[in-house]
């Protein structure tokens, strides 16, 4: 079963993402999605567990929790979401081209 994790700090990996989940059981694959052209994190990812009572345990575990002061947003993927995955780089094509702020904003 595939998870949604949205909402993730920008310096967490695909590593430490499966460390984090994997408090629930076995995770089976930890992605974070990258934008292709700054090769910066979006800031979500999705986690899979093989067995469905795990990943229900997570959404139940991480809904709302807190990981380097963000809080996680945690379901089921969609399908647009799985799909988003697979090919980031038409997400981002359909947004504002402006360029990131080199410095976070305060």
């Amino acid at each position: 079963m595939k998870l949604f994790v949205g909402n993730l700090p920008f310096e967490v990996n695909n590593a430490d993402l499966k460390s984090v989940f994997q408090i629930v059981g076995p995770v089976k694959s930890a992605q974070v999605v990258i934008n292709r052209k700054n090769g910066r994190s979006k800031g979500f990812g999705f986690i899979e567990f093989e067995n469905p009572d795990h990943a229900k345990d997570a959404i139940t575990k991480f809904e709302g929790a807190t990981l380097n002061e963000r809080a996680l947003t945690v379901a089921t993927a969609t399908e647009a979401q799985k799909d988003a995955e697979a090919n980031p780089q038409e997400s981002s094509e359909s947004q504002s081209e402006a360029p990131a702020p080199a410095e976070p904003l305060a």
